[in-house]
This record gives C-alpha cells, sequence and structure tokens, in this order.
C-alpha cells in the first residue's frame, strides 16, 4: 500500500521498520535509511532492502537435467536438508541460556521439573520482570520509573524510549520555532558586531544546539533506532554539554539576545515568539524529564547497560567555550580579522595625529594650565619694529598699545617684520658663523617659497594702502571678532575691506606655517634617528645640502647648527632656532586673526582622544586585549625655547583662546 498523507506514510515507516528481522537484515534496513530524511522515499529504501534481502536468501529447487532426468522422474529426498535460508549468526547467549550441570541433568531427567534457585533478591517474579536486586535490567528499570524517559515492557527484556521524550522534541509550535531559528541566525552573522568573544561564542553555541535540537523532531517522529539517534544527534549533544559547563550561559543569551532582535525590523516584532522559543530551549534541565535524562535514556536503550549523564559528558570530551576568541565560521572569523586591521590602522593614523598636534602645541604656542594661549612673544617684535622702522615720535608706549590693540595697524607690523627680519632665510643666501668668521650660504633653493613671498608683499600693499587711505579708522579686535563670527563686515564698505584683507593674511600665515613645519618635522625627525645611531649616508649628506622640495621625509636642515650673522635680532641664533621661531610666529599670527584651519589644529585633540577611546574600547571588545601603537618618532621634546620665556602680558582682548 502507497501512503497517501505524510501522517499515514510516518505510520507505514514505523510498522516497516518495526518489523522481525535477522541482525544482519536489520542492519542493512539501518544503514539504508541513513541516505534520506523524508519518509516516503525511506518507505521505499526499506521495501527494496527487504526485496533484495528475501530474494537473495530464498530456498533454490535441485535442477534435475544436471543428472539427465526430468525433473518429475527426480526421486524424493525425504532426510536431505531443505535448502533454507542461510543460519544467522545465532544472537549472543543470555546467562539464561547457557548450559549448566543442573540443565544437564534435566535434560536427561525429563519426568522431573527443574528447579529454578533464587538468586541474591528477587525470585522467580524478579527474574521474570527484570532481573533481581542490583542488576542491569532493575538499575534500567529504576531509571525508566524515576525519568519517564524509558518504557520498559511485560519483562523488562526491551526498554524502548517513552512518549515522553518524544514530547520533549515536539514541544515548539512552527510559529515559535522559524522565528527563534531567524534570530539566531542573525545573532550568528551580526552579534561579533557589538559582543565580546565570549557573548558571542555562548549565543553562537546556543545558536547551533537549537538547530541540532530542531532538526531531530523529524527522527523522532519516525520512530528511529536508539543507534541511529544517537549517531544523528551526537552534535548536538557536544554543543549541550557545552551549554550546560556554564552556569551564566542562560543569563548571558537572555541580556543579549534581545539587543541584536531589535536591530533587525523584520524580527522585532517576533521578539516575544523568539524569546518564548529561548526560554523552552533554556529550560530544557528543568523539564520532565530533562534532556539530559532524554540522551541518558538512548544510550542506555542502544546500549542495553546502564549509563549516567557524567559518564556521557566525560566520553564526548567537549572543550569549553573560548572567552577571549571568537568561535565562528570562517567568512565570519575573516570579518572580524578585516575589522581589527581597520581599527589598528584607525588607531595608529590618529595616534600619530594627536601626537603630531601636540608636538604642535607644544613647540609653537605657550599655553597655560587653563588652555589659554599666551601672546606675550609680541611685546618683543613690536619693540624691535618701532625700534628699527619708526620715527622717535612714534616709538611712545600709547603709539605701541595702538599697534596691538587694532588689528589693521597690528597686521602690517607683523607682516613687515617678516619682510625685514625672516624672509632672507629661505628667499636667498645668508651670512653664518660669527662676526670674525662668516660665509654667504643658501639654505633654500630660490624659488621654492616664491607664491608664499609674492602673497606676503601683495598684503603689506593692500594694509599699508588702506591705512593711509584711512589714517583714523578705528577698529578694535572685539569688533573684528563679531565681524567674523557674524559677517556684519559685509554691510560696511571700510570694514568689509580690511576684514577681508585680514582674512587672507590669517590663511596666509596658516598656510605658509604649514609648508615650514614640514622642514621643522623632518629635520626633527632626522636628529632623533641620529641619536639612536640609525642614520644613513643619505640623511646624513643633507646636513649641507640645499632644500631643494618641501615634502615628508627625514633631511636635516642645512647648516643648522651654525650661527647666523644680520643686523635683525635673529643674529646669534642658531639656524634651526630661526627657523622654528618663524614657525612659531606664523602659527601664532594664524590665531590671532582667526585662520580656522590653525584653530581646528588646536582644538581637534579633543575629538581625536574621543574616538581613540572609541576606537580602543573596540578593539579591546574584538580581541580581549590592549592596542599596542606602532612605534614612532618622538620629537615633540624638541620644542623652541621661546615658549620657556617669560614677559609682561599684552592685552590682545579677544585674541586669546582656549585650546
Amino acid at each position: 500500500m502507497t501512503p497517501v498523507s505524510r501522517t499515514e506514510a510516518h505510520r507505514v515507516f514505523a510498522d516497516l521498520y518495526r518489523k522481525t528481522r535477522t541482525p544482519e537484515h536489520q542492519q542493512l534496513i539501518d544503514e539504508a535509511i541513513l541516505k534520506s530524511n523524508d519518509v516516503f522515499i525511506r518507505i521505499d529504501l526499506i521495501r527494496k532492502v527487504d526485496e533484495d534481502y528475501e530474494a537473495k536468501n530464498k530456498p533454490k529447487k535441485e535442477d534435475g537435467r544436471d543428472r539427465g532426468l526430468p525433473e518429475r522422474e527426480q526421486p524424493r529426498r525425504e532426510n536431505a536438508k531443505p535448502y533454507a535460508s542461510p543460519t544467522p549468526d545465532p544472537k549472543p547467549k543470555r546467562s539464561s541460556d547457557l548450559v549448566t550441570i543442573d540443565s544437564a541433568k534435566q535434560k536427561q531427567n525429563p519426568a522431573k521439573k527443574r528447579v529454578i534457585e533464587p538468586r541474591q533478591g528477587g525470585g522467580l517474579l524478579a527474574g521474570l520482570f527484570g532481573g533481581g536486586a542490583g542488576s542491569v535490567n532493575n538499575s534500567i528499570s529504576k531509571y525508566g520509573r524515576d525519568t519517564g524517559t524509558i518504557d520498559i515492557g511485560l519483562f523488562g527484556r526491551n526498554p524502548t524510549i517513552s512518549n515522553n521524550v518524544e514530547k520533549l522534541f515536539r514541544g515548539m509550535k512552527e510559529d515559535v520555532l522559524i522565528p527563534t531559528i531567524q534570530a539566531l541566525r542573525v545573532s550568528e552573522q551580526q552579534g561579533w558586531r557589538i559582543w565580546t568573544p565570549l557573548v558571542y561564542n555562548i549565543i553562537n553555541n546556543f545558536n547551533k544546539f537549537f538547530n541540532a535540537f530542531a532538526s531531530l523532531d523529524a527522527l523522532i517522529l519516525d520512530k528511529i533506532s536508539a543507534d541511529i539517534f544517537l549517531e544523528r544527534s551526537l552534535k548536538m549533544q557536544m554543543f549541550y554539554v557545552r551549554f550546560l559547563q556554564r552556569n551564566d550561559a542562560s543569563d548571558i543569551i537572555l541580556s543579549n539576545l534581545p539587543d541584536i532582535v531589535k536591530m533587525d525590523d523584520k524580527l522585532t516584532p517576533k521578539l516575544s515568539k523568539i524569546m518564548e522559543g529561548v526560554g523552552y530551549a533554556l529550560n530544557l534541565e528543568n523539564t520532565k524529564p530533562k534532556l539530559s535524562e532524554a540522551i541518558t535514556a538512548f544510550y542506555i536503550v542502544a546500549k542495553k547497560k546502564m549509563f549516567t549523564w557524567p559518564e556521557i559528558v566525560a566520553d564526548l570530551r567537549v572543550p569549553i567555550i573560548q572567552e577571549h576568541k571568537f568561535q565562528a565560521a570562517r567568512e565570519i572569523q575573516k570579518e572580524v580579522e578585516i575589522t581589527v586591521a581597520k581599527l589598528s590602522d584607525d588607531i595608529n593614523t590618529r595616534s600619530f595625529k594627536m601626537e603630531e598636534l601636540q608636538n604642535l602645541r607644544s613647540r609653537y604656542f605657550s599655553i597655560d594650565n587653563k588652555g589659554k594661549i599666551s601672546f606675550d612673544f609680541l611685546n618683543v617684535v613690536v619693540d624691535d619694529f618701532m625700534a628699527h622702522h619708526m620715527p622717535e615720535s612714534a616709538k611712545s608706549q600709547t603709539v605701541k598699545n595702538s599697534y596691538k590693540s587694532q588689528p589693521h595697524r597690528l597686521v602690517y607690523l607683523l607682516l613687515r617684520d617678516l619682510q625685514t627680519v625672516y624672509i632672507n632665510l629661505i628667499e636667498g643666501y645668508i651670512r653664518l658663523g660669527d662676526k670674525n668668521q662668516n660665509q654667504e650660504l643658501l639654505l633654500v633653493q630660490p624659488g621654492l617659497f616664491r607664491n608664499e613671498i609674492d602673497q606676503l608683499n601683495s598684503l603689506v600693499r593692500t594694509i599699508d594702502n588702506f591705512n593711509k587711505k584711512f589714517p583714523s579708522f578705528q577698529y578694535s579686535f572685539q569688533q573684528y571678532g563679531m565681524d567674523y563670527s557674524t559677517g556684519n563686515a559685509a554691510n560696511d564698505q571700510i570694514a568689509g575691506t580690511i576684514v577681508q584683507a585680514l582674512l587672507e593674511a590669517s590663511e596666509f600665515f596658516g598656510s605658509f606655517a604649514g609648508k615650514l613645519n614640514i622642514i621643522v618635522e623632518n629635520h626633527l625627525m632626522a636628529k632623533v634617528t641620529e641619536s639612536k645611531g640609525k642614520t644613513n649616508d643619505k640623511i646624513a649628506s643633507t646636513k649641507d645640502k640645499v632644500i631643494e622640495e618641501v615634502k615628508i621625509a627625514q633631511r636635516f636642515i642645512p647648516h643648522f647648527d651654525k650661527y647666523v650673522v644680520a643686523k635683525e635680532r635673529i643674529n646669534g641664533m642658531k639656524v634651526e632656532d630661526v627657523f622654528i621661531q618663524f614657525t612659531k610666529y606664523l602659527y601664532n599670527y594664524a590665531v590671532i586673526f582667526k585662520d580656522p584651519t590653525t584653530t581646528s589644529k588646536l582644538t581637534a585633540h579633543r575629538k581625536i582622544e574621543q574616538e581613540l577611546i572609541k576606537l580602543n574600547k573596540e578593539y579591546e571588545r574584538l580581541t580581549y586585549s590592549s592596542f599596542h601603537k606602532e612605534a614612532g618618532s618622538n620629537v615633540g621634546s624638541s620644542e623652541s625655547s621661546e615658549n620657556q620665556e617669560s614677559s609682561e602680558p599684552i592685552d590682545l582682548s579677544e585674541t586669546e583662546g582656549e585650546t
């Protein structure tokens, strides 16, 4: 009969499977049904094996023609042994089947009844119903009664798995099972992005257990043999043992799994069903029977001897869940590795940027404990310019204060100071040595800073023309700060003109400083390399080689240790100190006149610090270790001696800012 419905097919399968067969025949059946999980295919496989086995072992008739006689004339051989199917291997004899002296005597005297001697405890009924006290059958019977996992049968000789176990494996409905599997699959694919290795591994192990557990429903329904069940459920057993090894597994799953569900819009509405399925699987040790008892029952039925759960756990030898490394599929591990590598790059990049900003702050700015920038060095610049370029009548303190407090006057003074004091350093030959013995040497290739020099000269002309055109124009740093932030100067023709010139000057100071800073950074890195004894001929040769291009590469400022011979205030200073001072002044001028790029460099460290905290936290989550920054050159200690100087405070109103 061919079954029509799947329910009917399961009944047919069960009847076919329970059919009495020889051990050899039954083994062929067990091997055949492993080829498919579909009940219809299994029915066909069993029937095919039965047909083949019966055909192979069908009795054969003697061929009369072998002896030259017609078949009807073949003599009957009453005493010949019939050609029955080959006798199967004898079953192992039970203790009751073994020949004893008493049994031999009884065979000799069939008239006498055989006396059954009582074994330890029990007697005749105990022998019939499972053996006496302490026997294997008695232990199995007791285990079956206590746990409800094994049906013993009438005489206790054929224990089978009880229906209670089937209910354990079939306790979830489809509307619970499917979304739970989906949620656990998402946790496997995405959980590593938010969880530590320990949390991910616990939930992923639970995911694998849950899927393996759910897949056994078909085997239970098919009434499969205990041996096959154990073979097919081995992974489930191992995942379950690993789950039970941690007392905190349930709490970790319940605390973290909802987070990943809420990140998926499709799964969020199903959260209650998902947690119902999770709760069912988490409480399999709180049911009657427990899952561990059910698994133990399968071992007992399959092996026909007593087992305990601790023995099974010891035999499985399941490794514990790792706490510090993701246990995931290869593609997930690859994603983790790529993410960790990117995090490392991001941390290194930001660390080097942070170091660069810290060096810039410490080398070129004087910042107090409250984050205020001091511009005291301007006193020296203003006094020096007044002394060399202003008539005696204009050298009063009132005139000096006027220049310091008005941005359009101060910027002109600072630009002119750059022209007269520092530009020779980068424009052509400069005299180096001392007043008794010196020589003119070239530090920078002529034309390398042509654009900066042209822009400087243009700004000087523009602002000089403005000051001459509006000699009585009064404009404070406070007003400049307001116009800069609000843009109101556009409505005032005079103020709008000077604000535009001041903004151009601030950007000029900032970009010029950045270009010179590369030369200074290259020089300081070369000095660090030399101090470590790692310098090479290429780097060493730059000590007297003219700077021909501005790019990031270790090289010395040529003749950096020689002294400048000049009429200006840089006379007697080392070349490297003049470059550092030049760069320092440009950066400070850029801040005074509110160059946005330079100002952001002074405050960017706050943002980078927060980014580094976040990146390091993420790195530690993924690797369970702290990040060790790549070794970089430490040039932060080489700062200008001017940052150590103290002088009278200067009033620049809004020019001092917090960093």
